[in-house]
């Protein structure tokens, strides 16, 4: 039976690897949710409550939109140059300092 869809929201890839890990625990996963939980495996590079809370962070504090703010989290960039690679076309604001603060804070929330 489909479940019904309560809200929509971008989430980092560890938030899907929890939920999906959940779900595999209650039964089986469709064919999609079992490689979508291979992938982020994978590739989440931090716990989801880090994940999360650094979302927050780069939302609240830097004003960087969530779609953005969830792409550095699940990227996780470890350089500045990375970072803009990410940011740059969108949200060229930032300084030099904000950029690095941001990269200091992704290196240290990776697991």
């Amino acid at each position: 039976m489909p479940r019904e869809i309560v809200a929509e929201e971008e989430i980092t890839l560890a938030q899907v690897k929890k939920i999906l890990t959940q779900r595999k625990k209650e039964g089986d996963l469709s064919f999609q949710q079992s490689i979508t939980l291979e992938h982020a495996s994978t590739f989440a590079k931090m716990p989801p409550s880090a994940a999360r809370k650094l979302v927050e962070r780069l939302i609240k504090n830097y004003e960087i939109p969530r779609v953005l703010a969830v792409q550095v989290v699940n990227i996780a960039p470890t350089t500045i140059e990375e970072l803009k690679v990410i940011l740059d076309q969108h949200h060229p604001n930032l300084t030099e300092e904000q950029l690095n603060e941001i990269v200091e804070l992704v290196i240290k929330n990776r697991s």
